[in-house]
């Protein structure tokens, strides 16, 4: 008798860990880490510098630039949906 209520306090004991440790934390629990996103400071190029440019290679250095910006600000999307970044 003493050894079956022994074996069922195990399998109770055994239950109750795998439903502790199974995951039962609601999904508000989620931690976030913190990230400081700044933007970086990029240098100006002067004008003089760009008139030795044809106008084909200027245009697509400005189109690339613009590619870049807009690949950035999407990364900045991503970081803030995963992430807490402060305002």
């Amino acid at each position: 008798m003493r050894y079956r209520l022994f074996i069922v306090f195990i399998w109770a004991t055994v239950a109750l860990l795998i439903g502790f440790l199974c995951g039962c934390a609601s999904p508000g629990a989620c931690i976030k880490p913190v990230v400081q996103l700044e933007r970086p400071l990029l240098p100006t190029v002067a004008e003089p510098a760009l008139a030795c440019l044809s106008d084909s290679t200027y245009i697509s250095l400005a189109l690339r630039d613009r590619l870049l910006h807009d690949a950035l600000d999407e990364c900045h999307l991503i970081v803030r949906e995963l992430a807490e970044v402060p305002q």
